[in-house]
């Protein structure tokens, strides 16, 4: 075979595969969808079972992907959280009860274990694992005689120990606003050109002792409330404890956590490279 021949076919071969590279690059993107998934909470009144009581959550993200292994996320979860004294049986003499309306702001950053891009059919998969900073607000109630009370407005405990975390000092239990460090991790799946999906598992750290209005000890004037012309007691309904015994653990603050998956739809960005051959 003549030398320039051979030459001319590495040329072509060498810009073939220059070319499918281009084309593979993984430019700077947006992913934008719903999430939805199971709910759980774990503290005072269930410290021990994972998804006891799990109830209904949901959102959307909006996730930039910086390159085939950092991403950064920003997501709103609509999250709902319960446990029942005597459905956890951890203390069911107590017969204590909540229900938390969580909405959850947060910005995390995810780490993926393998080069991913969706669309991208030889980086379609890859585990990963996320972490973060996140602002929640959120309602306590109890269900008192099929009425849901709303604990803020009730001074059910007695006065916050000396030894009581920094955030419950400043806040204590009437302040709607609390702050988490949420932490997980997953799978992403690209399934095709323009749509992703992930599958994760997440767990938030807070920094309260309220989302479930348990954690002193029981106050010598008890709370109560009155449904239909019955007085009910909020902070022992039960009549087992006295003033000063221990109502919660002040030594943890509560958390709540998310088994979700979600599903994307991508938008390539503008990436400073000049030509972006990866529009799918």
């Amino acid at each position: 075979m003549d030398r320039k021949i051979r030459y001319l076919l590495i040329l072509s071969f060498l810009s073939i595969f220059a070319t499918a590279n281009a084309q593979f690059d993984d430019p700077k993107t947006l992913e934008v969808g719903p999430h939805v998934g199971m709910s759980y909470y774990m503290g005072d009144l269930n410290p021990m079972l994972p998804f006891a009581q799990a109830q209904l959550q949901y959102g959307g993200l909006v996730r930039f992907n910086y390159n085939n292994r950092w991403t950064f996320r920003f997501d709103y979860s609509r999250v709902k959280v319960t446990a029942y004294d005597e459905v956890v049986k951890w203390r069911p003499e107590r017969g204590l009860n909540f229900t938390s309306n969580i909405n959850d702001f947060s910005l995390v950053a995810e780490f993926n274990f393998l080069e991913y891009y969706t669309g991208n059919p030889k980086k379609n998969v890859s585990p990963y694992i996320f972490g973060g900073i996140s602002v929640f607000q959120y309602t306590a109630y109890a269900e008192v005689a099929g009425t849901m009370v709303d604990l803020s407005d009730h001074a059910t405990e007695g006065p916050e120990p000396s030894d009581a975390k920094w955030y419950d000092k400043m806040f204590g239990k009437t302040s709607p606003i609390g702050v988490s460090i949420p932490f997980g991790m997953g799978v992403k799946f690209s399934l095709s050109r323009h749509m992703g999906a992930t599958i994760e598992w997440r767990m938030q750290k807070t920094f309260t002792d309220y989302l479930d209005d348990v954690a002193t000890v029981y106050p010598k004037e008890h709370a109560s409330v009155e449904i239909d012309g019955t007085v009910y007691d909020l902070t022992d309904p039960t009549g087992n404890y006295h003033a000063g015994q221990q109502r919660g653990n002040s030594s943890f603050n509560d958390w709540f956590g998310m088994a979700r998956a979600s599903l994307t739809w991508k938008f390539n960005l503008p990436d400073g490279r000049g030509c972006n051959l990866s529009k799918f």
